[in-house]
């Protein structure tokens, strides 16, 4: 069954148009595009505007969605953990690393990718996945 697509009233379809005009990032263009074809036909099926921009069913929702909640700012607002965001991958100092290494030295138990993840965890309070500590291990 074909859907129209609901968008809450944050601006005109004009204003929309300065807004696009004055975006650099091509990312946060190709939502506002999408955006501004739903603007320009209130009433266009959901399978048009995906098939025009090439995007899944669930992309363009999450794109919709974003645009009810808060507007432009919520279209182009990353979240915390997001690609490219910088803040779901922290920096973490070769400190940390030389530790565990000397603790494991220190230990006759065998350390398990989960063992290394765990100490780290409860010594820093830091989470980093497992591959991320092998890689990093490796380095030393």
């Amino acid at each position: 069954m074909a859907r129209n697509i609901k968008l809450k009233p944050h601006d005109t379809l004009e204003q929309w148009h300065d807004n696009i005009k004055r975006t650099r990032n091509n990312e946060h263009k190709l939502k506002m595009l999408v955006i501004e074809k739903i603007l320009a036909n209130p009433n266009v099926l959901a399978k048009e505007v995906q098939k025009t921009f090439f995007i899944s069913s669930q992309t363009m929702y999450n794109w919709i969605n974003a645009y009810n909640d808060g507007g432009l700012e919520g279209l182009i607002a990353k979240s915390e953990k997001g690609r490219g965001s910088g803040k779901g991958n922290k920096k973490v100092d070769d400190e940390v690393f030389f530790r565990l290494a000397e603790e494991m030295a220190k230990s006759d138990k065998r350390w398990r990718g989960k063992d290394k993840q765990a100490w780290i965890e409860k010594e820093y309070g830091i989470t980093v996945t497992e591959q991320g500590i092998a890689y990093r291990m490796n380095k030393l």
